[in-house]
């Protein structure tokens, strides 16, 4: 049930799980972690190593930076 948008980078070894919604014109980085029912939002970054919590929305063009843990 996970969707990917238009225009959108998904980066060798990113994971992309059940549920998950990625909008249009994202950059998923290497090796990122988007765990069960997450949005994101049109135009975001997520850096490399990124982990996020289930079911949390990231807003519109937001910047991940790498390593970081979403809660």
């Amino acid at each position: 049930g996970a969707s990917v948008g238009d225009n959108c980078i998904i980066n060798s070894k990113a994971l992309i799980e059940h549920d998950s919604k990625v909008a249009n014109h994202c950059h998923i980085s290497t090796n990122a972690a988007i765990n069960g029912d997450v949005i994101i939002e049109d135009g975001c970054f997520i850096g490399s190593g990124v982990v996020t919590n289930n079911s949390i929305k990231i807003k519109k063009n937001s910047f991940i930076k790498a390593g970081s843990i979403v809660k």
